[in-house]
């Protein structure tokens, strides 16, 4: 959409800009930095080193907020657990759905909460759709691979053609191939 240049007289008393528009339509530039943290690391390039080695001796000294500073930056909180959830492996749909059985009695023992749970679960699914993918596909191949069996047969034997009712063809024939003959019923 076109910004359109704002009159300075559209603001409101108080110098508030009406919902929709502002004195910089085309908004803040693309990578533009905030100014106080530019400031800021003009003032610490260099330090960075010596802040750290800083914040070590306090924390060693009993500083509660260094040695806190130092402990979330070495060991910081996780923010998944690892599931111990055996599940086999699952190679067709039945399978997944065993999976997901798992899944909802770990939940129902508590060994396991119900997110945790869920994204379990959305990884069965997702590995059910890709085994259903894979399948299709397979079954697919098969299928053109019998069509083209077929026709070589029945290219090879005309015969076959007039047993199910498929008129012969001339082999100089260059319009479209002729097609079976419909059969109309008078409907009173």
């Amino acid at each position: 959409m076109p910004s359109q240049p704002i009159n300075p007289s559209q603001r409101k008393p108080k110098g508030r800009w009406p919902r929709g528009a502002s004195g910089n339509p085309a908004g803040r530039p693309v990578g533009s930095r905030n100014k106080s943290t530019v400031i800021l690391e003009a003032l610490l390039h260099g330090q960075g080193e010596a802040l750290i080695n800083k914040a070590i001796d306090l924390a060693l000294k009993g500083d509660s907020l260094a040695l806190r500073l130092c402990l979330d930056r070495i060991l910081p909180a996780p923010k998944e657990r690892r599931i111990d959830l055996p599940l086999p492996q699952i190679t067709d749909a039945r399978q997944a759905s065993r999976a997901l059985a798992d899944v909802v009695v770990a939940i129902g023992e508590g060994r396991i909460t119900p997110g945790e749970g869920a994204v379990v679960a959305d990884v069965i699914e997702a590995r059910e759709r890709l085994i259903t993918a894979e399948r299709s596909e397979q079954i697919q191949k098969a299928l053109e691979q019998d069509i083209k069996k077929v026709a070589a047969e029945l290219e090879g034997d005309p015969g076959l053609l007039r047993d199910i009712g498929v008129p012969e063809q001339s082999s100089t024939a260059s319009g479209p191939p002729a097609t079976p003959p419909h059969h109309t019923e008078d409907v009173q």
